[in-house]
């Protein structure tokens, strides 16, 4: 039997330290659609975002998402047709799901946000990131809150199409 090092064991006890939440209570997993379970009404929002808090920036995403007018202005109509036309197959498909007008009648927003638009072989393609956000409830003392986003920044469809695939995941649906 191998003897550790007194500095590999207080390696090993100050990283589960580290990673234990404070006052013993647990993290929810990221980029968990478990919220979702009993939600069918989503709202597609298309904009940039003027956050520049990059502390809490989750929290500052919600605010800015509730703030923003849901019917997209300019170049960003281009970008939401792009989204909406792959969100409603999705729709068509596995009925799982309805699309929402307004933020009163959703049960969750899905957010791009437009970082940069890229050209690529003479063809404009928006770069962003994609955000679930759960509206919350203030009957169960609830904040509005990121429940899933996009791993990293990419083109619109692509991060919608990562979307997809996990909702399918998450629903039991192929």
């Amino acid at each position: 039997m191998k003897r550790f090092s007194p500095l590999l064991l207080l390696l090993i006890i100050g990283i589960s330290a580290a990673a234990q939440q404070p006052n013993g209570e647990t993290a929810p997993p990221r980029n968990s659609l478990s919220e979702l379970r009993d939600m069918r009404t989503a709202l597609l929002v298309v904009s940039r975002s003027r956050v520049l808090d990059v502390s809490d920036h989750d929290t500052a995403i919600v605010e800015d998402v509730l703030k923003t007018d849901p019917v997209p202005k300019g170049r960003y109509r281009w970008v939401y047709s792009q989204l909406a036309r792959k969100l409603n197959k999705y729709i068509q498909k596995y009925k799982s799901l309805s699309a929402a007008r307004q933020l009163k009648d959703a049960d969750y927003v899905i957010f791009f946000n437009v970082v940069e638009f890229r050209r690529i072989l003479n063809t404009f393609y928006p770069f962003g990131e994609l955000f679930v956000i759960v509206k919350g409830s203030p009957d169960d003392l609830k904040a509005p809150h990121v429940v899933w986003r996009a791993r990293k920044l990419l083109i619109a469809e692509d991060a919608m199409g990562e979307l997809i695939k996990d909702l399918k995941a998450f629903r039991g649906e192929s």
